[in-house]
C-alpha cells in the first residue's frame, strides 16, 4: 500500500486492475478516505469478471471500493469496464459524483430511461461512453407516439453540459432502433449533438437518423435534431 499512501497528496490518476483480495486490502486498510487524495481525478477500474457478478461476495466489496475512491464527487473522469454490473446500483453510484464530467462505461448498455435519469443526476457530464440504448421498457401508461410529449413534459431541459455519446466498439444489432432514442436524448439535452462512432457505425447510425427525422413526430424539431448526425470521429 506504499504507492497510494506515498502519492496520495499528488495522485492524479489511477489506474487499477482489481481482483477480490485487493479490493478487500485496500478496504481494510482505509487507503481511500474522503481526504486521501484530493487532486484525484481520473479513474479507470478494471475489475475481474468474477467481482461483476451480482451473486458474487466480492460484488459488494468491489460497489464499496468504487464508492470509498471518490466519495465527495473529486473525481472528473471514471472509465469503469463493468459491463454486468445491474443498472440500479450503478445509477446509486454514480449519480453521487456530481462533479463528473466524463464518464466511460464502454460495454454497458442502459435503456434510454436509465440513461437519463443518470444524466439528470450528473450536471456536469459532458462524454459519456456505452453501447446505444434500448427503448424497453416504456414508462407506465405512455406509449411510442406519445414520447416525445412524455421526453419533453419530464426530462427537458437537463444535462446542460452534455455533448456526447461515444458509442462502444464490439458489434451493435440495436444501433438502427437507437436513432429514435438518440433523437428524444436530443430533445431532453440542449447541448447535446454528437454521437462519436467508429465509421461503419457512423454510416448505419447516419442512415436510420435521416429516416427517423423523416417522421412526422420529429420533422417539427429538424433543426435542432439534425445536429446530431454523426460525423469525424474515428474509434
Amino acid at each position: 500500500m506504499v504507492l497510494f499512501r506515498g502519492n496520495a497528496a499528488t495522485l492524479e490518476h489511477l489506474n487499477l486492475t482489481l481482483n477480490c483480495e485487493l479490493a478487500t486490502e485496500l478496504l481494510r486498510e482505509n487507503v481511500f478516505t474522503p481526504t486521501s487524495h484530493p487532486k484525484l481525478q481520473s479513474v479507470i477500474l478494471k475489475p475481474h469478471p468474477n467481482m461483476l457478478l451480482a451473486n458474487s461476495p466480492a460484488y459488494s466489496v468491489f460497489l464499496q471500493l468504487v464508492e470509498e475512491i471518490a466519495p465527495d464527487a473529486v473525481v472528473r473522469e471514471i472509465d469503469f469496464r463493468a459491463y454486468r454490473l445491474s443498472t440500479p446500483p450503478l445509477l446509486s453510484l454514480f449519480g453521487k459524483f456530481t462533479n463528473l464530467q466524463v464518464l466511460a462505461l464502454p460495454e454497458l448498455r442502459l435503456s434510454i430511461w436509465d440513461a437519463m435519469a443518470l444524466l439528470k443526476s450528473l450536471p456536469l457530464l459532458s462524454d459519456f461512453h456505452a453501447q446505444s440504448p434500448v427503448l424497453d421498457p416504456l414508462p407506465d401508461g405512455v406509449t411510442k407516439r406519445g414520447l416525445v410529449a412524455y421526453v419533453r413534459s419530464n426530462y427537458s431541459p437537463m444535462a446542460p453540459r452534455f455533448r456526447c455519446w461515444h458509442l462502444g466498439s464490439s458489434q451493435d444489432k440495436y444501433l438502427k432502433a437507437s436513432a429514435v432514442l438518440f433523437l428524444l436524448l436530443a430533445l431532453a439535452c440542449p447541448n447535446f449533438d454528437f454521437v462519436a462512432a467508429g465509421a461503419s457505425k457512423r454510416e448505419i447510425l447516419t442512415a436510420a437518423l435521416e429516416k427517423a427525422l423523416g417522421m412526422a413526430t420529429y420533422k417539427k424539431y429538424a433543426p435542432r435534431l439534425r445536429r446530431l448526425l454523426p460525423r469525424g470521429l474515428e474509434l
